[in-house]
Parts: structure tokens; sequence; C-alpha cells
């Protein structure tokens, strides 16, 4: 599958003005992005496949679980299971 932005999957771009279809243009080609832009003054604008990748989502990691015979992480220096495991 090709990546958003490319030539074979270019972003959708929905604005409202001409003026504002032209900066976004401009921004897209400086960042080497393939966009397709409509210019719709009856619509709200949609420019979400831009920021998208602009801006990708950081992965949310996970937190690390406490063993029960490790350090309980209060630090009190017992051992998880005897401190706040119970």
């Amino acid at each position: 599958m090709a990546r958003s932005g490319s030539k074979a999957r270019p972003a959708i771009l929905r604005v409202q003005s001409l003026a504002r279809a032209e900066e976004l243009t401009l921004l897209a080609e400086a960042h080497g992005i393939q966009v397709i832009v409509g210019v719709e003054p009856d619509q709200p604008e949609d420019i979400s496949d831009l920021t998208r990748i602009l801006d990708p989502p950081t992965p949310r990691r996970l937190a690390v679980k406490v063993g029960r015979n490790d350090p309980c992480p209060c630090g009190s220096g017992k051992k998880y299971k005897r401190c706040c495991a119970d």
C-alpha cells in the first residue's frame, strides 16, 4: 500500500478559498507531499490528511508492569508484594 501523500495516494484537502488552497499547495510542495485541493466555499475546511502527514501521531507505550518480587515503586524499599500489592 502506498503511503499517504505520495503520487499513488495523494492527500485530499478541502478548503473554502482559493488563497487558502494556494497556501496549502505551497506548504505541501515544500515538504514533497502530493495533494489534491478542492475549493468548496459552502463546506467546512478539512485538511486532516495534510496535518496527519506533517505531524504523525506518536505510538502509545504501555506502562512497565512491576513484578511481585521487584522493589516497590513507592520507594519504601520493600518488595512490591509486601507493600503496595495488597
